[in-house]
């Protein structure tokens, strides 16, 4: 079959010729028809992900919290942070209202990606790509419609770190305090990204750098303030994140882990069941977390690298995921990422080394907290976005390579 010289080349011609200069005004509308195609897609799937999951053990509890800040202003769930409980119970305690507020921030994180992925490159059509990858990326999807904590906690890092990169520091800094209040996951590493992108990225002094941190500072004590009351009203002390952290590192380092999981825990440590309260519980599981880290280094070792593993698999470990169709389009769309996201890194090197380090620090900083405690695909997710911001460069060129090659054509 022929190529019409006269029809296709030249409308590849000039498609090539588009991909090639995008002015500031046609960005902008094809921005906006992704973002509101993600929108679309996000709604038109929740419907489906729900028939096929129906309601998760950890949806229903994010629901009871908001009912049960709203009747008493307290969080008993000891290992809740009350981040996503509060979206949940402004946005109506869930159902549609619910749906509609992580619709919404995932979009906004689509947004953010396609601006991230724009201002790394200072390519247009890189920021749009990348926009559209995640617009139709299968586990931002999911996660936007299934009512966890992962939309909002993503969107909130992504907010940051597009502060950051904009040297926006105080609203930046205010998204990633959200951000801990959601999943306190990147307590440690806030501090050391407001120092990389100061002094690293946009080469400030070190003086300047100091202040970033202490606009840091002054916003974590303010946010988290309100916290911090109500622990000390539900515990009678300082409490300054939440009493989940012994249980997540048990998890993850005790003698009957086998695969390196550590979702689901049997607890076997003398005292546990007698203990006076949460606060106890959560020490002494600590406490026999890093017994068995000192005393069993090897198996430690063996256990970080099983969860590696876990953590970076294309598709679920779960033996009811792993042979599904649900596994089939997780390692579909991630390995291409992946890929790029290489390409990207590698290409990239030379020239945005600097804009690439915060990024190389956040996945490695959740791969290495992921590694210690607990390791699973969904925690993976919220370095998903990064790659397919670093993958924005390579697949915008190849696009732009297959419009040439197509649009040189002859019959």
């Amino acid at each position: 079959m022929t190529v019409s010289h006269s029809t296709k080349t030249p409308l590849m011609r000039s498609l090539a010729e588009a991909l090639g200069r995008i002015d500031p005004a046609l960005e902008r509308r094809a921005l906006l028809a992704i973002l509101i195609a993600a929108a679309a897609v996000r709604l038109a799937m929740a419907p489906v992900v729900a028939s096929k999951l129906g309601y998760l053990p950890d949806v229903l509890s994010y629901r009871t919290i908001a009912e049960e800040l709203l009747a008493s202003g307290r969080i008993t769930n000891h290992a809740a942070m009350p981040g996503y409980p509060i979206v949940v119970l402004l946005s109506g305690g869930g159902g549609l209202g619910q749906l509609l507020a992580d619709v919404a921030l995932s979009v906004l994180s689509v947004w953010c990606v396609a601006r991230m992925a724009r201002d790394l490159t200072g390519d247009a059509l890189s920021g749009l790509v990348a926009a559209a990858i995640w617009a139709v990326y299968p586990m931002s999807i999911f996660y936007a419609v299934v009512g966890l904590t992962e939309t909002l906690f993503v969107t909130l890092v992504l907010l940051g770190f597009y502060g950051y990169q904009r040297a926006h520091y105080s609203w930046g800094s205010v998204a990633m305090v959200a951000a801990i209040l959601t999943r306190p996951a990147v307590e440690l590493l806030a501090p050391i990204l407001v120092l990389c992108f100061a002094l690293l990225v946009h080469r400030q002094s070190v003086g300047r750098a100091l202040r970033h941190l202490g606009l840091l500072a002054a916003i974590y004590v303010a946010l988290m303030s309100p916290w911090w009351w109500h622990n000390y009203q539900l515990y009678g002390q300082f409490v300054r994140l939440n009493l989940g952290g012994g249980l997540v590192l048990y998890s993850g380092n005790h003698p009957g882990n086998r695969d390196g999981g550590g979702v689901d825990v049997s607890i076997d440590v003398p005292g546990y069941y007698e203990a006076k309260g949460p606060m106890e519980r959560d020490r002494l599981l600590r406490d026999a977390a890093w017994r068995f880290i000192a005393e069993s280094p090897r198996r430690f070792a063996e256990l970080a690298g099983l969860k590696f593993v876990r953590l970076w698999k294309p598709w679920p470990h779960a033996a009811d995921y792993s042979g599904s169709a649900m596994a089939t389009v997780a390692a579909a769309s991630y390995l291409p990422v992946l890929a790029l996201a290489v390409a990207g890194a590698i290409g990239g090197a030379r020239r945005h080394w600097r804009q690439l380090v915060p990024i190389a620090l956040f996945i490695g900083f959740l791969t290495a907290v992921h590694m210690v405690t607990i390791g699973s695909l969904r925690y993976r997710f919220p370095m998903e976005p990064f790659l397919v911001i670093v993958a924005a460069a390579p697949a915008a060129w190849l696009l732009r390579r297959m419009a040439r090659l197509v649009g040189g054509r002859r019959p």
